[in-house]
């Protein structure tokens, strides 16, 4: 990948018609109204951000493995090394959403995470399920290569529903709704996989109005990519809601879950 992944810092309107917002409603919907959260994997902080908007009692922590810590000071940021940067029992809440697929071993994540909850503490995140035998991410990787969501957006993890729900079986399940259908993952596995040409990684990662809504100085190429992201994610949004119950085909796990 010749560019940095940055997924952005701006609040996320969670009454918005996108997947952005879907993921941002449902971990509203669930975050406690105060204490003490992480999100892990927090990147710029846009969803730190989003909760601090709706829940301004909680005390908001960033984690991630590159240093981001956020210039307004906006939450406390902690660098992740091996073990997550928290004491035993000390959050009320960990969030993480699209991040499980980067990690080596996430196994060894979720018992991290177990032990810096508290006894009846949430857990709460989106999970991509991208191992799904039947599905476009499965298609493209017999067509262009079984590393190919490594190379263009750094998974190195492609679960499927039964391992997903395997890795949260230490923690008791509250919700869940499925996202990322038919459409939804079509969507995302075929651009990931046009991806492998360098203008489209370079649109996604500078120009993707979702993660660099700042930019306005933006040519025609990157205008037009940006309404068609747009009118595909306002499509998938209306599709996952009306499926939100139906695991068929889906291709993401929203959940929320407590620590025993």
């Amino acid at each position: 990948m010749s560019f940095e992944p940055r997924w952005g810092g701006e609040v996320i309107d969670p009454k918005a018609h996108d997947l952005p917002a879907l993921k941002a409603s449902f971990l509203l919907r669930h975050a406690p109204g105060r204490g003490k959260l992480m999100e892990l994997g927090c990147g710029e902080g846009k969803i730190l951000r989003t909760l601090a908007r709706a829940h301004p009692e909680l005390t908001l922590i960033g984690c991630d493995v590159r240093d981001v810590p956020p210039s307004d000071g906006a939450f406390e940021f902690r660098r992740m090394t091996s073990d997550v940067p928290a004491a035993d029992a000390e959050l009320d809440a960990v969030v993480f959403v699209d991040v499980l697929e980067h990690v080596s071993d996430p196994r060894r994540t979720l018992r991290e995470l177990g032990r810096v909850l508290k006894p009846g503490g949430l857990l709460l995140g989106f999970i991509p399920l991208e191992g799904q035998p039947f599905s476009a991410y499965a298609l493209y990787r017999r067509l262009l290569g079984r590393d190919l969501y490594r190379r263009t957006k750094e998974h190195l993890q492609a679960f499927t529903r039964a391992e997903a729900h395997e890795l949260l079986r230490g923690f008791e399940l509250i919700e869940q709704q499925h996202a990322y259908h038919a459409l939804g993952q079509a969507l995302d596995a075929s651009f990931f996989a046009a991806a492998l040409l360098p203008r489209l990684q370079r649109f996604w990662w500078t120009e993707n109005r979702y993660y660099r809504p700042e930019r306005r100085d933006l040519a025609s190429l990157p205008r037009l990519l940006n309404g068609l992201l747009g009118l595909g994610n306002r499509l998938a949004y209306v599709e996952s809601r009306l499926l939100a119950r139906v695991s068929w085909f889906s291709a993401g796990l929203l959940f929320a879950a407590r620590r025993p």
